[in-house]
């Protein structure tokens, strides 16, 4: 009677975990759903090959990773069995219709004056903003353990080649410090001016998500903001470029 007792106990903690983690049938059977806690403590990863759903099964285009900044949305995480993150489903919090709201982080005035600055690569070279008159600039806020920087930095080491001969030069910014990049850059590729301890710059901007991107025209204006991770930054990027090259 205890044995069968025992086993009804496991069955029923069995079902309740299944219960959990697989919560959307749409979701395939070998992934499980992580805890809050889990994700606090995970560093999470969104490569291209994972898969974004709204709450009735719809797949997103990357383009919806913004809704991880969105206050009226929750992430839900799926992993394998090896802990890789394979599936999210952004989840609404109210039964409200949500619109996806614009970061405020993106506006910016036409004409405004991009912010000057004095900082030091990790080559030890000294740059400052205002001296890079009649040149393209490019920023890139990211840092080490950041999923979606991480992700666009191949497309990003495309554009750099791209431009390799012109007047733009690629910046990119991060509160990480010298040792912590050295070693990131060990096993990584990341072919812009890399500018570690940054924190003022970052203060300055106002940066709060990651990545954010500005292009800075040869007059030291501000003409494009990309907040969030995008799978075709590079083109967007490449535009805005393009049309201050001309």
């Amino acid at each position: 009677m205890s044995y069968l007792k025992s086993i009804f106990l496991l069955c029923a903690l069995l079902f309740s975990t299944i219960g959990i983690s697989q919560d959307y049938k749409f979701i395939p059977e070998d992934q499980e759903r992580l805890t809050d806690d889990q994700v606090k403590t995970l560093q999470i990863m969104i490569t291209p090959d994972v898969l974004l759903f709204n709450e009735k099964g719809k797949i997103l285009p990357m383009s919806n990773m913004e809704l991880m900044a969105n206050p009226d949305y929750k992430p839900l995480f799926y992993a394998n069995d090896e802990g890789k993150i394979k599936s999210v489903i952004f989840q609404k919090k109210s039964n409200h219709p949500v619109l996806i709201k614009k970061n405020p982080e993106a506006d910016f005035a036409k004409g405004e004056k991009a912010l000057d600055f004095i900082v030091t690569d990790l080559e030890g070279n000294t740059i400052k903003l205002s001296e890079l008159k009649d040149k393209v600039v490019v920023l890139n806020f990211w840092f080490t353990k950041c999923g979606p920087c991480v992700v666009e930095m191949p497309k990003l080491n495309e554009l750099v080649k791209e431009y390799e001969d012109k007047d733009v030069v690629f910046l990119a910014i991060t509160f990480n410090k010298e040792g912590i990049v050295e070693n990131f850059l060990y096993e990584t590729d990341f072919n812009y001016t890399i500018v570690p301890n940054a924190n003022d710059v970052i203060n300055m901007y106002g940066v709060q998500s990651y990545p954010t991107s500005i292009v800075i025209n040869k007059k030291g204006e501000i003409v494009l903001k990309e907040i969030g991770y995008r799978t075709n930054i590079k083109s967007v990027l490449s535009k805005a470029i393009k049309n201050q090259l001309k």
